[in-house]
């Protein structure tokens, strides 16, 4: 694959840090999904595999649907439980797939103790450009694209099944199972080549999307009575609870998939699931079909951000004035 360009010195800077250092960190954002997953097991697996020192972080629980990732038990959610003791500037951090450092419970600050650089990997437009060098390709389709690329690159003779399958993961669910806009040529490309290294898309496939608890269609149930539209906006939006959660058992990622199932009326510009977090706390995902309106400003007004048809922002306060607050917003 050919790299020019800006993101050949970028690349390059990379590619140095990692030939010159022992010692990896790589962090994810907080609710983390197939993009961030993936992209962190395959670099985990790539850096492993040179004979690197190498921990993963995420602060958030790992959704059932990705368990099958190899290498998924070694990330922690604890920054001391992987170093633990007095913090050294003894590790190069990678964060993955996060736009700002707000994504990371974890803190930019505890980071900061024991990073002597953080390399800012991410596709999302409005990344803030926290690391001290930063990749960040809006155009690409997921995070997991961008690391393909650079792996590919650099380090071909070290791509296997185990890093393969975790790019495709990632791919895979930031395109919507190959069918939002940002499916290109190169995707397709890519994914050609993960074929060719073993992975089966029909497993990954079930593994993601066919393997849901009961009790999540209960869930299902309960956000599809609670839809409204309001139809001068052309605005589809649900809510779930935490205590529906709690009653059903079953984790906070049973939610995934629920916002695109809102998203395929055909009556709506923009969809939206307002998912409470905390105390009068709420993630709201947004989504929008490819004529409908851009969602990452509308995300953006909340302090959120994303893509054009798929974006989230965090609020907090009554839920009835919150869904106003987004009905005003949208135009």
């Amino acid at each position: 694959m050919k790299i020019s360009g800006n993101k050949k010195k970028l690349f390059e800077k990379v590619f140095e840090t990692i030939q010159d250092n022992d010692n990896f960190l790589i962090v994810t954002h907080d609710f983390p999904d197939g993009d961030c997953l993936g992209s962190q097991v395959a670099l985990y697996e790539l850096l492993r595999t040179m004979g690197k020192n190498v921990r993963m972080l995420c602060s958030d629980e790992i959704p059932y649907q990705y368990k099958f990732l190899p290498g998924i038990n070694e990330i922690k959610k604890d920054l001391d439980a992987i170093i633990p003791g007095p913090k050294k500037k003894d590790y190069v951090c990678f964060c993955l797939d996060s736009s700002d450092e707000g994504r990371f419970e974890t803190g930019m600050n505890m980071l900061m103790q024991i990073a002597k650089t953080i390399i800012n990997i991410d596709h999302h437009p409005g990344n803030t450009g926290y690391g001290d060098i930063n990749i960040i390709f809006p155009q690409k389709s997921a995070t997991a694209e961008i690391l393909y690329e650079f792996m590919d690159h650099h380090f071909r003779k070290y791509l296997n099944y185990n890093i393969a399958l975790g790019i495709y993961t990632g791919i895979l669910t930031d395109t919507g199972k190959f069918q939002y806009e940002n499916t290109t040529h190169n995707v397709h490309n890519i994914i050609s080549h993960l074929l060719e290294l073993g992975v089966v898309p029909s497993d990954v496939f079930s593994f993601i999307y066919e393997n849901e608890p009961f009790n999540r269609f209960k869930l299902l149930e309960l956000v599809l009575k609670r839809i409204k539209m309001i139809w001068p906006k052309k605005l589809i939006y649900s809510y779930v609870l935490r205590d529906d959660f709690k009653k059903l058992s079953v984790p906070f990622s049973a939610n995934d998939g629920v916002i695109d199932l809102l998203r395929s009326a055909s009556e709506a510009r923009v969809a939206a699931l307002f998912k409470e977090v905390g105390y009068k706390k709420y993630k709201v995902s947004l989504r929008s079909s490819k004529n409908g309106c851009r969602v990452d400003e509308i995300a953006s007004k909340f302090g959120g951000g994303g893509h054009k048809q798929a974006a989230a922002y965090s609020c907090e306060g009554n839920l009835k004035e919150l869904i106003s607050d987004l009905v005003r917003v949208i135009d």
